[in-house]
């Protein structure tokens, strides 16, 4: 409570007095209650989840706003991977999501998806989604509250910022606890789906490679990699997007406090791209782990990539796969996307971001 009492103080020094966010309060206590009674319930309906194996897990990585939202719903449509829907993300146990499957549209006006810009990422409480979410939805902790909230009182370097997003400086117990978590998650998804192997994306993954190779050794690792000058300003905003349907963030916030925000989620964005960096660059990822695919090649040769890909993955997809691979691979040529955003509103300059992220040009091949 204290916890909620202290974000609850922070979002009204930095956005005004709100209301909204005690609604909320109550909607997160009532779904871990739900959560609770329904996860030990499984234990009792359910018992073999917990030895369901977690067979070559497929992490698809990278920076928000790479083309991996894309990649993962593609790759789902398989068949051959299972995921998990934004709402089973808030009632994971598989016992609620038996009960509460038919119902789920009807709680759609009160679902966080409400707040984001459909032209920047479209979703919905039936759409596929980041496993980053269901971790902020259990813990509300880790990147996504320090992207949204906490980033308007900290400074990039702290303490604080440093055990988020640089995983040498987490602690071991907090990193247990989060596998341990979503490991739970994926197994009860396996079992509920009748699927042999997993799809997880999460950006903030990309901060922890040694320890999805320490812990999932056969892992498969798809790492997808933009132009920094279209990836970062594209991600702010999404994020900034959210804030300011919520929030009214940019007449709510005075000049130098944005401008410091914004400050903080640049470098949180270069980071990202450090982090995977330094661990591909070292050598230390093996190649039979590993595939990065560019978004230029991923957006001009789908079909390409898709071959590729599913080769390394070690999945076989039926041909109604490829046919919708094909459809798509014939709308995307001339598709542009809809999303608009400029990188004057958000303070950034395309040349300092180029110079602070040169190796990402140098190392993959990408045409500023």
């Amino acid at each position: 409570m204290t916890d909620f009492l202290s974000l609850y103080a922070l979002q009204n020094r930095t956005f005004g007095f709100h209301l909204r966010p005690v609604g909320t309060l109550g909607l997160i206590g009532l779904q871990r209650a739900v959560n609770a009674v329904t996860a030990g319930l499984d234990d009792v309906l359910f018992r073999g989840w917990r030895k369901t194996p977690i067979d070559r897990p497929v992490f698809i990585l990278g920076n928000p706003r790479s083309g991996t939202t894309f990649l993962h719903r593609f790759l789902v449509g398989s068949e051959q991977l299972c995921a998990f829907e934004l709402w089973e993300m808030l009632l994971p146990a598989i016992s609620a999501r038996k009960v509460f499957s038919p119902l789920i549209e009807l709680f759609e006006p009160l679902s966080p998806a409400r707040y984001h810009n459909a032209a920047a990422h479209q979703t919905s409480l039936r759409d596929v989604e980041t496993d980053d979410a269901m971790a902020f939805f259990r813990f509300i902790d880790g990147a996504f509250l320090w992207c949204y909230f906490l980033a308007w009182e900290d400074s990039w370097g702290s303490e604080s910022s440093k055990r988020i997003f640089d995983e040498r400086s987490e602690p071991p117990e907090a990193r247990a606890r989060l596998f341990r978590f979503l490991e739970d998650c994926w197994r009860r998804n396996l079992m509920l789906k009748r699927s042999g192997r997993i799809a997880v994306k999460a950006s903030t993954l990309t901060l922890r490679v040694p320890t999805l190779l320490e812990r999932y050794p056969d892992c498969k690792l798809v790492y997808l990699v933009r132009d920094p000058v279209e990836t970062i300003p594209s991600g702010m905003s999404m994020l900034t997007d959210v804030l300011e349907k919520s929030y009214d963030m940019f007449r709510s916030t005075n000049e130098d406090k944005r401008r410091a925000y914004l400050e903080n989620l640049y470098q949180a964005s270069c980071e990202m791209f450090r982090a995977f960096h330094r661990e591909y660059a070292s050598g230390r990822i093996p190649a039979a782990n590993l595939r990065v695919v560019t978004y230029p090649r991923m957006m001009t040769d789908l079909e390409g990539t898709l071959r590729e890909l599913v080769e390394f993955l070690e999945i076989d997809p039926a041909p109604a796969f490829w046919e919708r691979v094909k459809a798509q691979s014939d709308k995307q040529r001339s598709r542009r996307s809809p999303h608009a955003y400029s990188l004057e509103k958000f303070g950034l300059d395309a040349d300092r971001i180029r110079r602070d992220l040169a190796f990402v040009y140098d190392t993959y091949g990408l045409e500023p």
